[in-house]
């Protein structure tokens, strides 16, 4: 079979197994977190974004009037067509989606792109171009979100870099802050204004952090550790995060969508420039080729910013030159900067043939985050946008990357990367889950950009 045949074959093998979200729960650990339900990342969100995809790609139709909480019924749908079946699951996936909405437990993350109202409203502006019209349930949403982002921004404008006081993770990045919320107000009209307070917000920044002793540290600079969970002590114990999903990148990449758009700020070019320029800075060139560390930290004996550990072990959305080139790409295209063109394409070139050098059985996760399925996602993008040959050569090998993780044992068809503690090896959901290794399987099988464009919310478009 060819990749592409391979591909199509299993992204319909697991949206297949995704159908009945009652099924799917029955899979769920008992200690899972309520909230989690609600999440672009693991619950019923994300995986609504797969059967929207699979329908909109058919272009199907539904009645005038319906696919609004309160009438979603399956029985809504209009019969007959092709993607009649893919629509209707979505629906079943969405109704059960606001029903957990109404009743969000409190203990929850803060609302952002992967989780609460704004993951809601991007899974619901998607349904809308499936249908092909406007709907309530998403402009009420919509309207939220817009007076969200700008309070939000508001926040992070009150920050003082100048008196040391330090940005965290949360409050500017793509999974859970600033720049999420950015990206599903991209293809939001009514929200303009509101994608200006955000912009604004990041712009700030890029502001460099003074601390008490005269040093200066990137705007970005944390004072959490260099991964999610750390809690913010001081700027000492902090780092600067070069992924794409949590760091400077995520910035950078959104100020480049905004800016095609027409969308610009005071202050956004100068701040693309410092976000680009640092990145092209803390390059790691030696034998095995270009790379980016996952942060920079202060080294305790000189107190300068070096790299705490080598670059990300294979390609990933989330941290290391997959996502860091991309994110430069996009600038260099929007402010028409070849050098930056020239870094992205070069650094995602030498990634992916140390990929295929080192390539090892136990890196052979297939998902969205930090595995194949969203390398193939962006390296597709980018083959697409740049026209280059090598990239484009690489497409079937990477899709086998991600078929090779085929497990029709398993609940949802495939096998991923064992996770630390004791999580199950299966997962459903879009980020780190089966739906979304099956739409970059279902980009790569249709050579075609999502119809719904559900990669935004991974900022590579």
């Amino acid at each position: 079979m060819t990749a592409r045949g391979a591909a199509q074959a299993l992204a319909a093998d697991i949206a297949e197994r995704l159908a009945d979200p009652w099924r799917v729960a029955a899979h769920h650990p008992a200690s899972r977190p309520a909230w989690q339900d609600l999440t672009l990342s693991e619950g019923l969100p994300g995986i609504a974004l797969l059967h929207l995809e699979r329908g909109h790609f058919e272009r199907g139709h539904l009645e005038p009037g319906h696919f609004e909480p309160g009438h979603l019924e399956p029985g809504h749908f209009e019969p007959g067509r092709t993607d009649g079946e893919a629509l209707r699951t979505a629906h079943r996936w969405l109704a059960e989606a606001t029903v957990r909405a109404a009743t969000a437990p409190s203990a929850a993350p803060r609302p952002s792109l992967y989780y609460g109202v704004p993951a809601l409203s991007f899974v619901l502006s998607r349904a809308a171009a499936a249908v092909g019209r406007p709907l309530r349930a998403a402009e009420r949403l919509g309207t939220q979100l817009r007076r969200y982002a700008r309070d939000t921004a508001a926040r992070e404008l009150r920050r003082r870099p100048a008196d040391g006081e330090c940005v965290t993770m949360a409050a500017y990045d793509v999974v859970s802050g600033l720049t999420g919320l950015g990206a599903q107000l991209l293809d939001d009209a009514p929200g303009r204004d509101a994608l200006a307070h955000v912009l604004a917000a990041l712009v700030a920044l890029t502001v460099p952090v003074r601390l008490k002793d005269g040093r200066t540290l990137p705007g970005w600079w944390t004072a959490q550790g260099p991964g999610s969970g750390y809690p913010p002590t001081t700027p000492e114990a902090g780092h600067a995060n070069a992924g794409l999903a949590h760091g400077a990148p995520g910035p950078l990449a959104l100020f480049a969508l905004a800016w095609e758009r027409g969308v610009v700020v005071p202050g956004q070019e100068a701040a693309m420039h410092t976000l680009a320029d640092w990145l092209a800075d803390i390059r790691v060139h030696d034998e095995r080729g270009t790379r980016w560390p996952r942060a920079l930290v202060l080294h305790p004996a000189g107190g300068t910013a070096v790299a705490p550990d080598d670059a990300p072990d294979r390609p990933a959305w989330c941290y290391g030159a997959v996502g860091v080139c991309r994110a430069l790409y996009l600038a260099g295209r929007a402010l028409d900067v070849p050098e930056w063109r020239s870094t992205a394409l070069a650094g995602f070139r030498s990634e992916l043939a140390r990929a295929r050098r080192e390539d090892r059985d136990e890196q052979a996760d297939p998902g969205l985050c930090h595995g194949w399925g969203g390398v193939l996602q962006i390296t597709w993008r980018m083959a697409h946008d740049t026209g280059d040959p090598c990239l484009r050569d690489l497409l079937p090998w990477l899709a086998r990357r991600v078929t090779g993780s085929a497990a029709p044992d398993e609940p949802f068809g495939l096998r991923h990367r064992p996770p630390p503690r004791g999580r199950a090896t299966d997962r459903a959901g879009f980020l780190t889950g089966a739906a979304g290794t099956a739409l970059a399987l279902h980009t790569f099988a249709t050579d075609t950009a999502p119809a719904t464009g559900w990669d935004r919310a991974l900022l590579i478009a």
